[in-house]
């Protein structure tokens, strides 16, 4: 794994501060404790699936996992999404243990339970671009392709109208709902969230893992005009492949070993043609 930086913006300093002016930083302690644990585990389970990821910036609003997109399987896609959200129900997994092995835990450990609770929650929500979002557009790339994506941010407006509408409704009512209001709004902007997959491949072949247990060896066929994302969105983690090129007759043009496809999947573009590949060869 790279080294990983942690960058903490402006603007979560300003929350900071101001819940400790209110006697809250206990609470915003445990809620960046928890965030930064949710992205790092999407970063561990990113790096034993070879992306490379290099930066978990930490702002007001969350933190997020960056990198360098190069391109991301739908299965690789699942994987890492679900690692955030299951690393925060184990933590409430260990807070309710020691809640029962020690029951005066309970006072210091609550709020910590609560973060990392709601954490889970929120981002299991199939909305764009919670952790929930991605596993959808994951699923449902399989059938629908590049309208996957387009189709999980419908589903986002959707549930952030349904959500301001509750809010709208708590107007009427003794309890406002503020924090339900801004967080509809928060949802709906990210149906308009633009950029790429922030996972960039940085290697096929886990040489640890290798070393230790070996390795399947599986061999990918494609024709001239399938690109290079093709090929690596068939490419998970715990595998050696080879690739074939063949023609429309399905005689093998050429054929790459292990070293060779992943030195091309790591320096050619993605949008390279098979047929451009085998052409520069």
């Amino acid at each position: 794994m790279e080294r990983l930086k942690i960058t903490i913006q402006p603007s979560f300093w300003l929350f900071a501060v101001v819940a400790t002016v209110f006697r809250r930083g206990y609470f915003a302690a445990m809620y960046a404790i928890a965030v930064i644990l949710h992205e790092i585990a999407h970063y561990v389970t990113a790096s034993r699936l070879f992306y490379r990821c290099r930066e978990i910036r930490l702002d007001l609003f969350g933190a997020v996992l960056y990198g360098d997109f190069r391109d991301i399987s739908g299965p690789d896609r699942i994987r890492i999404a679900l690692a955030g959200p299951a690393a925060n129900m184990c933590l409430c997994l260990v807070c309710l243990a020691l809640w029962w092995i020690l029951p005066d835990s309970y006072y210091y450990t609550e709020v910590f339970f609560t973060a990392n609770l709601t954490m889970a929650c929120v981002n299991l929500l199939p909305c764009y671009p919670l952790d929930g979002g991605r596993v959808l557009t994951g699923v449902l790339e399989g059938k629908l392709g590049n309208k996957a994506l387009a189709i999980t941010k419908k589903c986002t407006v959707g549930i952030s109208l349904a959500v301001f509408a509750v809010f709208v409704c708590s107007l009427f009512t003794d309890t406002k709902l503020f924090t339900l209001g801004s967080f509809a709004i928060g949802l709906f902007s990210g149906a308009f969230v633009k950029g790429k997959e922030t996972y960039e491949r940085a290697a096929l072949v886990n040489r640890k893992y290798f070393d230790r247990r070996g390795m399947e060896k599986k061999i990918l066929v494609f024709g001239t005009d399938n690109t290079l994302a093709d090929v690596a969105k068939r490419m998970q983690g715990n595998y050696l492949y080879c690739l074939e090129v063949v023609d429309e007759d399905m005689h093998t043009l050429v054929t790459f070993d292990i070293a060779q496809l992943e030195s091309i999947v790591l320096t050619k573009p993605l949008t390279a043609t098979l047929k451009e590949i085998v052409n520069s060869k």
